[in-house]
């Protein structure tokens, strides 16, 4: 019976701290952590021939660590757009991805790039008619 009171008192001693570590807090430095490692300025860059005609979508992704509920929210921007050839469109994300679409049935030329702070992470072109390219980054 005394042995059993001892090891009792001990691993009471033992696992008391345990009980006193901020868990909550620990994963939401966590997380904060990655998001800002993985958060970044995208640039997707429309070029080609010049003035070509396009329409387009492109979307920025986000998650960040919800204190009140201890959950994970996702959240998404999307954007439609239309132009000619070059075009930029900067932003802040932690993924990023596009599809453009040429809006001529020639053999002109359509090249999209994803770049993620100044390094090209993605890149694709098309000559078909009315062809279209998707680009994507992420951590």
């Amino acid at each position: 019976m005394k042995r059993h009171l001892l090891l009792i008192s001990i691993l009471a001693l033992v696992l008391l701290p345990v009980g006193c570590v901020d868990v909550e807090g620990i994963t939401q430095g966590v997380i904060d952590n990655i998001t800002q490692q993985a958060t970044g300025t995208y640039t997707i860059k429309v070029s080609g021939t010049e003035g070509l005609n396009f329409t387009g979508e492109y979307l920025a992704r986000f998650f960040e660590m919800n204190p009140d509920t201890g959950t994970i929210d996702y959240s998404t921007n999307s954007y439609s757009v239309e132009g000619q050839v070059p075009r930029e469109y900067s932003f802040e994300g932690m993924t990023a991805g596009g599809l453009f679409q040429k809006q001529t049935g020639n053999e002109t030329l359509l090249k999209v790039e994803i770049w993620k702070d100044d390094v090209l992470i993605d890149s694709a072109n098309t000559a078909d008619p009315w062809g279209a390219v998707m680009v994507a980054a992420g951590p």
